[in-house]
């Protein structure tokens, strides 16, 4: 989320962050995953944590992204 362009401020600003956060770490983990990287970084977040066994392992996982093609989304 681009806190700027949301005009989040105080407690929601920092959620937002943290929400990043954990999206950025969700990237590192699935690159790491994809790579076969000796570290994969589930620690570095509570989702990553949440999804370790969901991620890792023998497992097929889908993710759903919805996007728009709107100029007012892109950045």
């Amino acid at each position: 989320e681009n806190i700027g362009r949301s005009g989040a401020v105080d407690k929601r600003a920092r959620e937002a962050g943290n929400i990043n956060q954990s999206l950025l770490t969700l990237g590192r983990v699935i690159k790491a995953l994809v790579e076969r990287g000796p570290h994969v970084p589930y620690r570095e977040s509570k989702l990553t944590r949440i999804l370790q066994d969901s991620l890792g392992g023998r497992t097929k996982t889908s993710i759903i992204a919805t996007v728009s093609p709107a100029s007012i989304n892109l950045e």
